[in-house]
């Protein structure tokens, strides 16, 4: 029993140090970029020495991939977490719309990471699958999509390319967001998605007294 308790105690503690160390490391990629982010700042950041941040990941590169992967999967957890149980096709899809928009509301830090050239660069160099880890969101889009389609709540249309249509909106209107000077609540743009996507901008009444 006390070995459980010491091998509990010793796991907590790696969990709470890989976090320290991932948190440190998204700040300084995302402010500096991959190239002028220095391993030595981020164990600094972190509150920790530099040969405790290389016994958790082995190099600079395997450290930038961990915590882009550690960005990713917390987006994709938050996002089943808040659609769980929803059963409604429209109202899964707009959760998972304004789950997306406000992670990146949170963390601001990542989308800034996410975006920047020279960070893809670096991820296709090490081989690493970002199509598989940054699309899940598409392919799930495309699911409730297809399921929508199938019991006629949708127009028959390519459930794919929609679903990168939608996904394309959110990521510009993040975007402009992010570089907006004025702050205000990413929500905001929720609606814009649904009335342009949903919606769309077709004034019908106008067009027919034309």
């Amino acid at each position: 029993m006390k070995m459980d308790k010491k091998k509990i105690k010793k796991q907590k503690l790696i969990a709470q140090r890989e976090k320290q160390i991932l948190t440190a490391s998204m700040k300084m990629f995302s402010k500096y970029g991959y190239q002028n982010t220095d391993v030595e700042k981020i164990a600094e950041l972190a509150d920790l020495g530099k040969g405790t941040v290389y016994r958790y990941f082995e190099s600079k590169q395997n450290l930038f991939l961990s915590t882009l992967e550690w960005g990713l999967n917390s987006l994709k957890d938050e996002i089943f977490s808040a659609i769980e149980g929803v059963d409604d096709y429209l109202e899964r899809i707009k959760i998972a719309l304004s789950t997306h928009l406000c992670f990146f509301e949170k963390h601001r830090d990542f989308y800034r990471l996410l975006i920047q050239e020279r960070a893809w660069t670096e991820v296709k160099s090490a081989g690493w699958n970002c199509r598989e880890k940054n699309l899940f969101y598409i392919e799930h889009l495309e699911k409730i999509i297809t399921e929508g389609m199938k019991k006629g709540y949708f127009k028959k249309i390519d459930p794919r390319s929609c679903a990168y249509a939608l996904w394309g909106l959110t990521n510009s209107l993040l975007y402009k967001w992010l570089l907006s000077e004025k702050k205000y609540p990413i929500k905001k743009e929720l609606s814009v998605i649904q009335k342009t996507f949903f919606e769309g901008i077709l004034n019908v009444n106008k067009r027919r007294k034309r």
